[in-house]
């Protein structure tokens, strides 16, 4: 099955091309999103990274579908006092 992965903040992929945002991935019909991890060689941080598909929070261990969006949202912090 075919997904689509979309990668935020620091997991873009920089290329001497551009940055790669959004990757279709081809992965097993039992797939989880620790599978798409695993095929795609990200190294993510489980407890600071949201996974979202279709709007929704879920996680590490959800399977996915057929034409699943998958986005990876690592926490962020900046500024100061």
């Amino acid at each position: 099955m075919k997904v689509i992965a979309h990668l935020h903040t620091i997991l873009q992929k920089v290329t001497p091309g551009g940055s790669i945002r959004v990757v279709t991935v081809e992965l097993d019909s039992d797939a989880k999103i620790i599978d798409l991890i695993r095929q795609m060689n990200l190294i993510i941080d489980e407890a600071n990274t949201l996974f979202v598909i279709q709007g929704q929070i879920v996680e590490i261990d959800q399977k996915l579908f057929e034409g699943d969006e998958v986005h990876f949202i690592p926490a962020i912090s900046g500024g100061g006092i």
